[in-house]
C-alpha cells in the first residue's frame, strides 16, 4: 500500500507540471494579438520580436521565422539596410528558409534606374504610359 501511495504521488506531481516547449516564444502570441487589435502597435510588436532575438544569441530555442518577421518590420519602416542581418540570421538558424531569405535580401538592395531610352521604347511599343508602368 505504501508503494502505491508513493507511485501515485509521483505520477500526480509529474502530470501537473507545465510542459516545456521546444522554442521560447516569449510573449509573441499576446503581442501579435495586440497588434491585430491595434495596428498602431507595430513599434511595440517590433520591440518584442527584438527582445526574443536578443535573448537567444546562440540561436538555441529561437522560434522559426522570428528573425525574418523582424526583418520584414524593418523593411516596412524603410530601414532596408538594418533588415539584412536579420534575414541572414534566419538563414543561419533555419537553413530551410534560405531560398525565401535570399529573395528578401535581394529585395533590400536598391534596383538600378531604368534608362530613358528603354522607357521611350516601351512607351512607343505599348502606346500608353499606363502599360509602360506595368511592364517596368
Amino acid at each position: 500500500m505504501k508503494k502505491w501511495t508513493i507511485l501515485m504521488a509521483v505520477l500526480l506531481a509529474t502530470g501537473c507540471s507545465t510542459p516545456k516547449t521546444t522554442y521560447d516564444w516569449g510573449r509573441h502570441d499576446q503581442d501579435l494579438f495586440n497588434l491585430m487589435k491595434d495596428p498602431g502597435k507595430l513599434e511595440a510588436y517590433g520591440l518584442s520580436l527584438r527582445q526574443i532575438i536578443d535573448s537567444h544569441p546562440d540561436g538555441k530555442r529561437l522560434p522559426p521565422g522570428i528573425c525574418a518577421e523582424y526583418g520584414y518590420i524593418l523593411i516596412s519602416a524603410g530601414r532596408l539596410g538594418e533588415a539584412l542581418p536579420y534575414f541572414e540570421l534566419e538563414k543561419k538558424f533555419w537553413p530551410e528558409s534560405t531560398h525565401i531569405m535570399d529573395r528578401m535580401i535581394a529585395n533590400c538592395h536598391p534596383k538600378p534606374a531604368v534608362s530613358t531610352e528603354k522607357t521611350a521604347t516601351v512607351n512607343a511599343l505599348s502606346g500608353s504610359s499606363i502599360a509602360q508602368k506595368e511592364v517596368l
